[in-house]
Order: structure tokens, then sequence, then C-alpha cells
């Protein structure tokens, strides 16, 4: 499944640089491509430090930051796709930036391992 997803999302890509390339020319879809990379970076810094401050406030309370390391795992892969030249990973980097989107991804992550659950 994973190869899967290396061979298809860099051939959507690709096809996506070539249309939008060809509508409004290769220098605005370059430009495009580094605008949302550097906001990208600036919304994962900015989230990835209150999830610090927020984890190390928990800490000193004595209370188990677990929405903090769910938050970083997130902002992990949101950034990583972002920083990820194209149009395809930006558009999931930033649906995953997305708290809805944290909270459907956890609930069908959880319902996955629980049907797999051996008794």
């Amino acid at each position: 499944m994973i190869f899967l997803a290396f061979i298809i999302i860099p051939i959507i890509e690709i096809s996506i640089f070539i249309t939008i390339g060809s509508n409004i020319g290769i220098l605005n879809t370059i430009a495009i491509i580094l605008l949302t990379a550097f906001v990208g970076i600036f919304l994962v810094r900015r989230q990835g430090l209150n999830l610090l401050v927020n984890a190390q406030r928990n800490l000193s309370d004595g209370i188990m930051p677990t929405e903090e390391i769910k938050g970083g795992i997130f902002l992990l892969i949101s950034g990583l796709l972002l920083i990820t030249p194209g149009f395809f990973t930006d558009c999931i980097g930033f649906a995953v930036f997305l708290k809805p989107v944290q909270n459907f991804i956890l609930l069908k992550a959880k319902n996955y391992f629980q049907s797999r659950k051996r008794y």
C-alpha cells in the first residue's frame, strides 16, 4: 500500500505541476510552491511552540501531556507534507493541520486497531 503511495503521489503532483504551470506560468507556479512551504513552516513552528509550552505546563502540573503528544504527531506529518514541494501534498498537509481532520483520522485509526485486536 505504501509502495503505491510512493508511485501515485508523484504522478499526481507532476500532472498538477504541468496543468498549473501551463495555465499560470512556471515562475508563478514556483512562487506558489515556495509561498506554501514558507507558510507551512511558519504555521508548524508557531503551533509546535504552543504545543511545547502546553506540554511543559501539563508536566509541571503532574498531568501526562497526551493531547500535546497527539498534536505533535499530527504536526510532524503536516509539516513534512507542507515542506514537500507540491500542491497535492500541500492540500493534505493543510488538511491534517485542522483539528476536525485530526479527530476524523484518530477515529478511523482507533476503529481500525480495535477491529484487529485479538482477544
